[in-house]
């Protein structure tokens, strides 16, 4: 059974509303996907990963996602870049989209039910063009076709532009232009000479040429989706042009509403400034990844609510990776009781408290969840049955009590996509692990061990021990070194 009280920001409406989708258990969803003419930074996957967070959530409170993830692979930065690197266009596309799903398969992202290439929805674009010039809303001129936006009395709802303050009689030919100023824009392109050449067109009616940036989302949703989606998710960027033109272009062809709840993902930041390629102050994904590892960068980006900013810098992914090394010493600590309790200890009274403490912490979670994915408030209540349970495990905890709210926690570590150490991993295989990692480990232990958290800091000390790590106390610190293999 489906949980109805969901609420969800909506950027077309500017409040939160209840969510309420077309069909009682289903849910159609749109996530933009990657225009693959380069490696996603950080910054992209943060608009990715909420995507995740959204389909985890919509599917833990019973609903079943049909989930759609576009693939850009024709755009003016596809052709610029293929050119650049003197590579046909699908080489270049082909690369970024592979190193696009490796990224997918590193951050455990779920799958979405299908990622459409815009390449293979061409016939269909121009189908939906044909229709659009049929009703008058579009117009064919020497260079394309172009959208007549004064034909679409409802422009500029998503955006809230006023279109009588900002339109120009100049035609927008570029794929993205200035958030300010609201043009008619290009469907369909003709061929330059260049593409031509290298042989990067489709035949179409008006001639050799390819599909412009915005229809290809309108015409991938309507095929796989349908003519109205649940929920369309993109980053904050994409409110106006994209999003507009697209809304003006679904609406035009169905007269049906477009999209009921549009989620729109707050900028990543550096020293103030939104994470751009083309401004070049970008983070790389995989330094990223070998520094901190997959569930700091979640957490770091679950410790925010998606809309407001966020601002990397190392101090803060140092703190996301402490928090995140606390939730971890709970499930290793859980494990040890479990295998040395040998009969059930403790009093049913004290376990029946010890439960009903999880699922109070439980109910918070998912309430913080419910209210527009407040992640913040969510990790939180993650922190309190971490808590809860440590201090449980320290006074003779009742086996089944305690599997019980292992069972919890692992469920909301799963609910927000967040844990990932692999309980097989060798002493071998762990030499491969940074030696950032293992000082961060033995960071941990010196905090336990200036609490007097002797507890935390020996099993910290063992479980290194597990995994060919031996440690050396001295009265100038704690050295390491990697244990030889047998």
């Amino acid at each position: 059974m489906v949980h109805d009280g969901l609420y969800f920001w909506n950027t077309l409406t500017r409040q939160k509303q209840k969510f309420h989708p077309i069909d009682a258990d289903k849910v159609r969803l749109y996530v933009c996907g990657p225009t693959v003419y380069n490696d996603p930074h950080i910054g992209n996957w943060r608009t990715f990963l909420f995507g995740d967070l959204l389909r985890r959530w919509l599917e833990y409170r019973g609903y079943t996602v049909f989930h759609v993830m576009n693939i850009t692979d024709i755009d003016d930065k596809t052709i610029r870049d293929s050119g650049k690197e003197g590579v046909p266009l699908k080489v270049l596309t082909d690369r970024y989209t592979q190193s696009f799903f490796r990224g997918l398969k590193m951050l455990r992202i779920f799958p979405a039910t299908v990622y459409p290439r815009a390449t293979d929805y061409v016939p269909e674009m121009i189908q939906f063009i044909q229709i659009l010039l049929q009703k008058g809303i579009a117009y064919e001129t020497r260079d394309g076709v172009y959208f007549d936006i004064d034909a679409f009395p409802h422009y500029g709802q998503l955006s809230h532009i006023a279109l009588n303050n900002v339109k120009t009689t100049t035609r927008m030919t570029a794929d993205e232009y200035d958030k300010d100023t609201a043009q008619d824009f290009a469907l369909w392109k003709h061929s330059t000479p260049d593409e031509l050449q290298r042989e990067i067109y489709f035949d179409s009616p008006w001639g050799k040429g390819r599909p412009g940036w915005h229809i290809e989302c309108s015409v991938m949703t309507n095929t796989l989706l349908g003519e109205t989606l649940d929920i369309h998710v993109g980053g904050e960027d994409l409110v106006f042009p994209h999003h507009e033109n697209e809304i003006a272009q679904s609406e035009s062809l169905t007269g049906q509403p477009f999209v009921h709840y549009w989620l729109h993902v707050r900028h990543l930041m550096i020293n103030g400034r939104k994470m751009s390629k083309s401004l070049g102050n970008y983070v790389l994904f995989d330094e990223v990844l070998a520094q901190y590892g997959t569930d700091t960068l979640r957490y770091f980006f679950l410790s925010v609510h998606y809309r407001r900013p966020i601002n990397f810098t190392h101090a803060t992914m140092k703190i996301a990776q402490n928090s995140m090394m606390r939730l971890r010493t709970t499930l290793d600590l859980i494990e040890d009781v479990l295998q040395s309790n040998d009969e059930e200890l403790g009093v049913p009274a004290e376990a029946f408290a010890f439960l009903d403490s999880i699922h109070q912490h439980r109910q918070t979670f998912e309430h913080s969840m419910d209210d527009d994915l407040d992640t913040h408030s969510a990790l939180d209540a993650l922190h309190a049955v971490s808590k809860t349970i440590n201090e449980y495990c320290a006074v003779k905890p009742n086996t089944a009590a305690l599997m019980t709210a292992r069972r919890v926690y692992l469920q909301l570590l799963d609910a927000v996509g967040l844990y990932s150490i692999d309980e097989q991993s060798s002493p071998a295989e762990f030499q491969d692990h940074s030696q950032a990692f293992i000082t961060l480990l033995l960071s941990l232990r010196d905090l336990m061990r200036a609490e007097k958290n002797y507890k935390v800091s020996d099993l910290i000390r063992d479980k290194l021990a597990q995994l060919g790590v031996v440690l050396t106390d001295t009265t100038n610190g704690t050295s390491w070194k990697l244990k030889a293999s047998d």
